[in-house]
């Protein structure tokens, strides 16, 4: 019985525990099954969201292959400051003037050509050369420097580009002064310019030049210098031409050739052939200064009794004075009247008419050249360009990687610096300079003060007979108003600072 007791006892607690585990068993999937649902309603969730994000990128990624919905824009690389030059090779060109080349520090380096000049050692001095010696002419530096050797007795060591200038027209941007005689009058926005006195020294601001003829004891203003732009007073100086109204013989020539298509000539009139081409070159001459607004003024020819400057009146002597065409006399100018202005009051030959050209700052000092361009790069020493001041606002003017041309002067004002930034090399890995590089690196050549000249294509330096960014070929480079040159003067000249 205990025996029977027993087995029964341990049945009943088997199927206790059996039935417990069915229990658990039975329990288990239900929250194993829950779970997975939740599992996979969180899954399906994520993969909804998923899909939800990738038809959405889809959609961004189809508008912007579209391409007529949306352009993809260009990244501009970020301009790295400049903190150090390298010479890569230097020279004496004189004593007191050096060519040296630079490169500067940086993954996207910059090739700087430079002419340093002292000023204080006896000849050295800046010289402006005109493109063609006109008003309106353009030249390769490489030529504009063999012509100066030609014509000069002055050593000319380098040259670099200057002004800018109208397309088109070819006239200065902005007061250019060649030895005294103004070559453009009027300033343009506020744009800086580099007036040179006597001993060259140079003084960076922001100029307004200004001119007036008294005559008779009455004072005419000046309205403009080589050309003409209204009915005011306009003198013309040896920049304006051979003959004042001047006409371009390259026009004339042009002219000509498209009226002889026009014409019937035999070979039996060899003759008269020669004399019909005279004659009507001639006549397109005469057209052609007739329908200039220059040709019924009325004229004053002078001729300089002292050298012309700024900033100190110079008289002239009255040669003649007639309307229509006349001749550029020597070593003087031509004043030009509207006829209601005179009011029938002519000046006679031997009468004195006295010009004088003003600038609104530094009244007192005698300048001989002037050059303008924008913006001011370093001020003070603070290399900091101000083309938004000056009302340049261009961004790929400031902001591209370009040639540059600039000017600067260190703190004593006896070191001039001409720098020409050389434009992108891929071959050596170099690149053109922002405006802000620009004036870095003209802070970084000792400059106090700097200005920016015409840069971009215009942008070259002459040293001797070489283009510098070409090893001495020139390959027909862009051809430009002005030239910046060092030069050794013939006869050192003496006057007050």
């Amino acid at each position: 019985m205990p025996l029977v007791r027993s087995i029964s006892s341990f049945r009943s607690i088997r199927a206790i525990l059996i039935f417990i585990l069915v229990l658990l068993v039975g329990i288990a999937p239900i929250d194993v099954e829950g779970a997975v649902q939740r599992s996979k309603k969180k899954t399906s969730q994520s993969a909804k969201k998923k899909s939800s994000g990738s038809k959405s990128a889809s959609k961004k990624s189809t508008r912007s292959k579209g391409g007529s919905k949306k352009k993809t824009r260009r990244t501009r690389q970020r301009a790295v400051p400049l903190s150090a030059l390298t010479v890569l090779s230097e020279r004496e060109l004189s004593p007191g003037v050096r060519y040296i080349q630079y490169r500067s520090n940086g993954s996207r380096s910059v090739v700087v050509h430079v002419i340093s000049m002292d000023r204080t050692v006896p000849g050295n001095a800046l010289r402006l050369i005109k493109g063609e010696d006109h008003a309106t002419g353009l030249e390769r530096l490489g030529d504009m420097a063999k012509r100066y050797d030609s014509t000069s007795d002055n050593q000319l060591f380098a040259v670099v580009n200057g002004n800018f200038w109208r397309a088109v027209r070819n006239t200065m941007i902005g007061p250019c002064v060649i030895d005294g005689e103004v070559v453009e009058l009027n300033p343009y926005k506020k744009w800086t310019s580099a007036f040179i006195d006597v001993k060259s020294q140079v003084i960076i601001d922001t100029f307004a030049l200004t001119g007036t003829a008294l005559l008779g004891g009455r004072t005419y203003s000046i309205s403009s210098v080589n050309r003409r732009n209204d009915s005011g007073v306009v003198v013309y100086n040896g920049f304006g031409g051979d003959n004042i109204p001047h006409v371009n013989t390259k026009e004339i020539e042009k002219a000509f050739q498209e009226a002889v298509k026009d014409s019937v000539f035999t070979d039996k009139d060899s003759t008269e052939l020669a004399l019909t081409k005279d004659v009507l070159k001639s006549e397109i001459l005469r057209a052609q200064r007739e329908a200039n607004g220059e040709y019924p003024m009325v004229k004053v020819r002078v001729r300089y009794l002292r050298s012309p400057s700024v900033n100190v009146p110079f008289p002239c002597q009255v040669l003649s004075v007639d309307t229509g065409t006349v001749a550029m006399p020597l070593r003087g100018a031509v004043v030009s009247f509207p006829r209601t202005m005179l009011n029938g009051a002519w000046p006679r030959q031997g009468d004195t008419l006295m010009l004088t050209y003003s600038t609104s700052k530094h009244t007192s000092t005698r300048f001989m050249n002037a050059v303008c361009g924008t913006p001011r790069l370093v001020r003070n020493g603070i290399p900091k360009h101000e083309a938004q001041t000056e009302g340049s606002t261009g961004r790929r003017f400031i902001q591209d990687n370009l040639a540059r041309t600039a000017l600067g002067v260190d703190r004593s004002g006896n070191r001039i610096i001409l720098a020409a930034i050389r434009p992108d090399r891929p071959e050596d890995g170099s690149h053109g300079a922002t405006l802000q590089q620009t004036a870095q690196i003209m802070a970084l050549l000792g400059c106090y003060n700097a200005m920016n000249l015409d840069g971009g294509g215009s942008t070259g330096m002459v040293v001797g007979t070489d283009h510098v960014f070409f090893d001495g070929v020139d390959p027909l480079t862009r051809r430009v108003g002005l030239g910046v040159g060092v030069v050794k003067l013939s006869k050192i000249l003496r006057g007050p600072r």
